[in-house]
């Protein structure tokens, strides 16, 4: 998680928020036990608030777009050699970039979908592989870099679908 301005503040916001809480605490409740439940209560609920608003500041200061993706066989090599450009859409820097690639074998089935022959056949054969690739490892606000990969293509596949998704952090 890379820190900006708004963690800062949702961060500072919310300590002080946690501060006035707690003293309000002292003032008014004069039990001791009941008071020891609320700070624990008042710590926990404050915690997973930072928490869960880090995680949506994160949401927006770390967008990126992956554009040109292109996927070529090396029947040599038996791989897929995976090319493109990821553009970062924020002002913030991006710390690293992962294209999760996931490839399908397509299979054709003739019949009855759940006959006993379809679900042996289905059940013996490996039908998909899941690659997970650092594409990028810094990538400044507004801007964008070409990448290449290589990832071993499965030499049964022989009707290949290809699906990817982008995470950056």
């Amino acid at each position: 998680m890379q820190l900006t301005i708004y963690h800062f503040l949702a961060f500072i916001i919310l300590i002080v928020c946690f501060v006035l809480i707690c003293i309000l605490i002292f003032l008014k409740i004069k039990q001791r036990e009941i008071a020891l439940t609320a700070y624990t209560i008042t710590t926990v609920f404050t915690a997973l608030l930072i928490y869960s608003i880090f995680l949506t500041i994160n949401q927006f200061t770390t967008q990126a777009k992956i554009s040109n993706l292109v996927y070529t066989r090396d029947l040599r090599n038996e791989s897929v050699i995976v090319t493109g450009k990821v553009q970062n859409l924020t002002k913030f820097d991006i710390r690293k970039c992962y294209l999760m690639l996931n490839i399908f074998n397509k299979q054709h089935v003739s019949g009855e979908i759940f006959s006993d022959k379809n679900i042996r056949n289905a059940k013996m054969k490996n039908i998909s592989v899941s690659y997970t690739i650092e594409i990028i490892d810094k990538l400044p606000g507004s801007t964008y870099k070409e990448f290449s990969a290589k990832v071993p293509f499965p030499p049964s596949f022989n009707n290949a679908e290809f699906y990817h998704t982008l995470k950056c952090i």
